[in-house]
């Protein structure tokens, strides 16, 4: 499977590889494999939506702003292992059309936005998301609270939370 060992620590998500690997082993378990249109906010370094990729047999694509991991090595990874993953620039405002994704998922990133720019991707994940789509969220259990209130505002329903590891695993659905 992946090589832990090819991958480097992205500074903004602040866990270590072997963190990372969990979070990637639990997020695949949460995840329904209907779902055909996957979207990672912030997959820095790659780990995540490769192993998602591998494992669930499934393309994901993957917004970021690059700034804390290069995408050039991101897609060196992406190749080596062959997985479907596509990167693209942006964010908090996505390149993508309306609808265009079933799931979207975001680990370790929504805990170090300023309520401003929360308000403006959850307002974005809003436009991306198809229908009664899911969203997948994992940052640290202390911003439970925050993160609670802008997707509540934004017009998202909990349907499932877990604690693991002092992370938080929150499962939204988009309210028509």
């Amino acid at each position: 499977m992946i090589d832990v060992n090819d991958f480097q620590p992205v500074l903004r998500m602040g866990i270590t590889i072997d963190e990372e690997a969990y979070i990637a082993r639990k997020l695949s378990s949460m995840i329904d494999i209907k779902k055909e249109r996957i979207l990672d906010i912030a997959p820095g370094n790659c780990l995540i939506p490769i192993y998602l990729s591998l494992e669930l047999n499934k393309e994901i694509s993957g917004v970021d702003d690059w700034k804390y991991f290069k995408k050039d090595e991101a897609e060196r990874l992406i190749r080596k292992y062959g997985a479907r993953v596509n990167l693209f620039y942006g964010l908090p405002q996505m390149p993508f059309k309306d609808n265009s994704f079933s799931l979207v998922y975001s680990v370790m990133y929504f805990y170090n936005l300023k309520r401003e720019i929360m308000k403006v991707l959850v307002s974005e994940i809003r436009r991306v998301l198809e229908g009664q789509g899911t969203v997948l969220i994992v940052d640290p259990i202390m911003t439970r609270g925050k993160i609670r209130k802008e997707m509540e505002e934004g017009k998202f329903k909990l349907v499932e939370y877990t604690e693991a590891n002092a992370l938080s695993f929150s499962k939204w659905e988009k309210i028509s």
